[in-house]
């Protein structure tokens, strides 16, 4: 498979989701490290992924992921995506998982969250980026503040995991914070 950017960036690229990632994203959403972070409670394959990824590109314009690539081996590290986006309001909710603990701290959450930002704002004319993310994910509410999300409510008790139930931030980016964050 040839691989081609969609997005580039300093240290990673944005791709198109092929056939061939079935594997990997089954291997992101089942990963035992984000789980908990994520809240996928129920797992998957590579056929259900095969499926999905058949369809992905038909019709819809409500959800668009990429395969987050670190530049140097071209080497799949992460997905992201903006989930129903809507067109009209010129909404998008955005996530991100990179599954393993040995691509963490090397920068390319913020920088995949950065692109995606620009990429809502600049490209897609979106007005408002927005995310759940919970309580206890102190490492990923560090990367969104970074890039410019601000948390704008709390949503109590809203996923049951590990025996108990968590709380979520909502947080948002607008996009004239984006444009003035842009501007310093």
């Amino acid at each position: 498979m040839v691989t081609r950017a969609f997005i580039n960036g300093k240290k990673i690229f944005l791709r198109p989701v092929e056939l061939e990632d079935a594997e990997f994203l089954a291997f992101c959403l089942n990963s035992p490290d984000i789980r908990p972070t994520f809240f996928t409670n129920f797992p998957t394959n590579a056929s259900r992924q095969t499926e999905l990824i058949r369809n992905l590109y038909k019709d819809s314009r409500e959800y668009v992921p990429f395969i987050i690539c670190e530049k140097k081996q071209g080497q799949a590290v992460g997905i992201t995506a903006f989930h129903r986006m809507d067109l009209v309001s010129r909404t998008a909710i955005y996530s991100i998982i990179i599954p393993e603990k040995k691509n963490w701290d090397k920068g390319y959450g913020t920088e995949a969250t950065r692109l995606m930002v620009a990429y809502g704002f600049d490209v897609l004319n979106l007005n408002r980026i927005q995310l759940h993310v919970s309580a206890l994910n102190t490492r990923g509410i560090k990367v969104y503040e970074n890039v410019g999300f601000v948390k704008e409510g709390l949503l109590r008790q809203a996923m049951y995991h590990n025996d108990e139930y968590c709380d979520f931030y909502v947080m948002a980016i607008l996009r004239q914070e984006y444009y003035q964050r842009k501007e310093k």
